[in-house]
């Protein structure tokens, strides 16, 4: 999590931006950036994306995820990318090497017991396909709730608010296509 912090303020500092500055636009307080900034704290996703969007990046480049193009369409098992507890109880692995003409984001959801997008609803342009693998999800999109279970898939605009969370007593695993790629 560290290069995350890293390159937050990397990016914040570029572009001349104060952390109070940046923290009152993402509603969060300038301690919580700072502890995120060096490692002591982990954003939610909808914080991260927020992040993101603020710094005019994607979340792939605050992970580091464009430090270097793959020539090879195979991306080996060894080789994926983490992006660790994320959220609470949740980590993300990315599915495919970077490039930067890719049009679509895979990525692999791993969520503990009771692990959360957190309790707001967020909202993005895109759209979204989500394949549950292994345990339960419920996702939330306006005011409707969505319950699936290994096998059940769900595609929907991300400019609906939404949310999700695993239901399962155990660990739930989901691929997630995310378009335009935003990690």
């Amino acid at each position: 999590m560290n290069l995350l912090g890293i390159n937050i303020k990397r990016y914040r500092e570029t572009k001349s931006i104060t952390l109070r500055t940046l923290a009152k636009s993402l509603d969060i307080s300038p301690s919580f950036l700072s502890q995120i900034e060096t490692g002591k704290a982990v954003p939610s996703l909808d914080t991260l994306k927020k992040i993101s969007d603020s710094l005019s990046t994607t979340i792939g480049n605050l992970i580091g995820e464009d430090q270097k193009e793959n020539a090879s369409p195979l991306l080996r098992l060894e080789d994926r990318k983490s992006i660790n507890k994320i959220s609470s109880g949740m980590d993300m692995y990315l599915l495919t090497s970077p490039d930067q003409n890719k049009q679509m984001e895979p990525l692999l959801f791993k969520m503990n017991e009771k692990a959360s997008s957190g309790k707001t609803l967020y909202r993005h342009f895109g759209q979204e396909f989500v394949l549950v693998i292994k345990g339960s999800l419920e996702i939330s999109l306006n005011n409707t709730v969505y319950a699936l279970k290994k096998g059940d898939s769900l595609y929907f605009n991300s400019n609906t608010p939404h949310s999700f969370k695993n239901t399962e007593k155990g660990e739930t695993e989901a691929i997630w296509v995310v378009t335009p790629p935003t990690f």
